[in-house]
């Protein structure tokens, strides 16, 4: 099976001249705008920063096309595993260099080609190989969201820690997906769950 994002991701990058390892293991739930099946109006404060993102966020580009998305100037990219995964983030105030990150924002994207088979199906494959060992548990099931205008699913897997995945797709003839993990540690709580709401909201699939 085509590999998807793992429940428990270690990637490493740059912070102050170091490598920080970052286990995304501490991650939020969905917020109502993505966890109903009906595409909820973001709040007053996310409408704000994607007002700013229209007027002069920064852009990402899948290198394979199959989506793009606008984010705050203020992020930083990360690209792993020969460009499979791109990751975007920011560290908070009181986070520290060579430590798991405690304040801060992860997004992980990846583009999947479903070569003909079923969205549905495809999540349906991911969640069973992911918790056929037993370590892994399904905290949220499956379910119908709307993101932007696309279909698809989200869920949460509970392992070491909590992973949540949204995947999309632009319509049930596209052969392809995006899939998103992400972590929120806001401990400051100076909003970071608005900026993830906006990214999310300017999400294109393009194929």
């Amino acid at each position: 099976m085509r590999k998807l994002i793992g429940v428990i991701i270690v990637t490493s990058f740059v912070i102050g001249g170091a490598f920080l390892l970052i286990q995304n293991n501490t991650t939020r739930q969905l917020p109502k705008s993505l966890s109903e099946s009906n595409q909820v109006a973001p709040s007053s404060s996310s409408s704000e920063i994607i007002d700013k993102l229209k007027a002069g966020g920064s852009s990402l580009s899948d290198p394979k096309g199959v989506f793009s998305i606008l984010y705050p100037n203020d992020y930083k990219t990360d690209t792993q595993n020969n460009g499979q995964y791109i990751r975007i983030y920011k560290t908070g105030s009181t986070q520290r260099g060579q430590t798991e990150m405690y304040d801060g924002v992860i997004i992980t994207f990846e583009s999947i080609t479903l070569n003909s088979q079923k969205l549905e199906s495809f999540v349906d494959e991911h969640i069973k190989s992911s918790t056929v060992d037993g370590t892994t548990t399904v905290s949220q099931p499956k379910r119908a969201t709307v993101v932007n205008g696309y279909p698809g699913f989200s869920y949460t897997l509970h392992g070491l820690g909590e992973s949540t995945y949204i995947v999309l797709q632009k319509d049930t003839q596209s052969d392809y997906a995006v899939s998103i993990s992400y972590a929120v540690m806001d401990p400051e709580k100076v909003g970071y769950q608005q900026e993830v709401d906006a990214t999310f909201s300017t999400i294109q699939l393009l194929k």
